[in-house]
C-alpha cells in the first residue's frame, strides 16, 4: 500500500516547516534576552551625579582692636539674576551662564550675609556683629548692602558691585557709598572651587571697605580708646 502523501496547498505555504522555524525564532529571542541580562547591570545602575555644592567662606584677616559697639548687618539684597541656585559665570556685558554642575548649598543672599558678618567681626572695631534681627537699642550702627553684580568670567576674573549704607539706630544716614571690586582667580576650566574662593575673597574686600567707611563716621570717635 502506497502511503505517500500528495503535496497540497499547505505544503506550498510551508506550514509543515513551522516547527524548525519556530525553534530558530526561539533561539534568536533567547540570545537577545541573554544579552540584555548580561548588560543590564550596566545600564540599570544610576549614573553617578557630577553636581557639586558650594558655600562662601570667611577669609582670615588681621584682627582690629576690640571695641565696645555692636553693629547690625541687615539682610543682603541681591540682583534678580543671582537668585538662581547655580553659580553664575559672566559671558559678556549682557550674558550670564549658569553652571548646572555647580550649585549653591544655601541661598546666596543668606550665605553672603553670613560671610560678610564674619568678615566684619574681624575687621571692625566692634564687640559683635548681629544679623537681621535686633532691637533698636541693641546696636550702635546698622549696615545695609545691595549687590548688583557678583560673578566670575571664564578667565577667572571676579567682580563685585555693591551699594551700601551705614545708619544710626534712628535711621540717620552716617555714611553711604558704592563699591566696585575685582579679583583675578583661576580660570573656570580649573573648576568651580577656584571661582567660589575668588568670590569669598571679594566679600572680604567689601568688609574692609565697610570697615574703612565706619572709621569715617562719628561712631568711630565714640568707640576710640580714651587717651591717657
Amino acid at each position: 500500500m502506497n502511503t505517500t502523501r500528495k503535496p497540497n496547498v499547505l505544503d506550498a505555504l510551508g506550514c509543515f516547516n513551522i516547527r524548525p522555524r519556530a525553534g530558530t525564532l526561539f533561539s534568536i529571542m533567547f540570545s537577545i534576552m541573554l544579552s540584555a541580562g548580561l548588560t543590564g547591570c550596566s545600564f540599570l545602575k544610576p549614573a553617578k551625579s557630577t553636581t557639586r555644592y558650594y558655600v562662601l567662606t570667611p577669609v582670615a584677616a588681621q584682627q582690629n582692636a576690640a571695641g565696645s559697639l555692636a553693629v547690625g548687618l541687615g539682610q543682603v539684597k541681591l540682583s534678580a539674576y543671582l537668585f538662581n541656585t547655580s553659580l553664575a559665570v559672566r559671558k559678556g556685558t549682557n550674558e550670564v551662564e549658569y553652571l548646572d554642575s555647580a550649585l549653591w548649598a544655601e541661598r546666596l543672599d543668606a550665605g553672603f550675609q553670613r560671610v560678610l558678618a564674619a568678615d566684619l567681626a574681624i575687621v571692625l572695631p566692634a564687640e559683635q556683629v548681629r544679623m537681621s534681627a535686633w532691637q533698636k537699642g541693641d546696636v550702635a550702627a546698622e549696615v545695609y548692602v545691595t549687590i548688583e553684580q557678583f560673578d566670575v568670567d571664564a578667565n577667572g576674573q571676579g567682580v563685585l558691585l555693591a551699594r551700601w549704607r551705614i545708619l544710626s539706630p534712628g535711621e540717620k544716614v552716617l555714611k553711604a557709598g558704592s563699591s566696585r571690586l575685582s579679583r583675578q582667580g583661576p580660570p573656570m576650566e580649573a573648576g568651580a572651587s577656584g571661582a567660589v574662593a575668588t568670590l569669598s575673597e571679594l566679600v572680604a574686600d567689601l568688609s574692609r571697605q565697610l570697615a574703612q567707611a565706619f572709621k569715617e563716621t562719628p561712631l568711630a570717635s565714640r568707640n576710640s580708646p580714651s587717651q591717657p
